[in-house]
């Protein structure tokens, strides 16, 4: 219905162009346009019952692909609205997560702390372990060897003063003897 309106407007059109064109000293009357106009109509009907088909389809295409277009755009519209709401929550717990990410490292930093001060007691402990053994061991051996010393040194001088005086070496032999019965 809508192209028969448009073809109408088109052909009156045309008949009032070829109606106010006519020569300055003629007269024309709406008789003289029944011929061209009739042409004209019959050239019209021709074309449209000619495209008819080609331009329906063509214009069905055509709102078929804007309609497509039109949906498409609504999707893309919907997923950019989805994104950007994810995007605001996303921003608006940026400060929670920065919050959580800071008091997780502190006490990351606490534990740490916590750990290397109770390891290095423990190894500072051990070391004055080890060190205090190890001095006692020193002291030891040191005490034994000046007992071994003093001893050797004891036995020596005895001997001396038993080979020089002749009254303790028959005493000692005496003790001696004794010792064996």
């Amino acid at each position: 219905m809508r192209f028969w309106t448009a073809y109408a407007f088109f052909a009156l059109g045309l008949v009032s162009k070829a109606w106010s064109s006519g020569g300055g000293d003629h007269h024309a009357s709406i008789t003289d346009l029944i011929a061209p106009a009739v042409n004209v109509g019959i050239l019209l009907a021709a074309l449209i019952f000619l495209t008819k088909d080609k331009l329906k389809s063509y214009f069905v295409a055509k709102s078929e692909e804007v309609a497509n277009t039109i949906e498409r755009a609504d999707i893309k519209s919907k997923e950019a609205q989805i994104m950007f709401e994810n995007q605001k929550r996303k921003m608006a717990s940026l400060e929670n997560e920065l919050k959580n990410i800071h008091s997780q490292a502190e006490a990351e930093v606490k534990s740490f702390e916590n750990h290397t001060s109770k390891e290095t007691t423990d190894k500072i402990s051990k070391m004055k372990n080890d060190s205090q053994a190890k001095i006692d061991a020193d002291k030891k051996q040191m005490l034994d060897e000046l007992n071994t010393e003093l001893l050797q040194q004891v036995i020596s001088k005895t001997k001396n003063t038993i080979k020089n005086n002749k009254d303790y070496q028959s005493k000692v032999s005496t003790n001696m003897l004794q010792g064996l019965r």
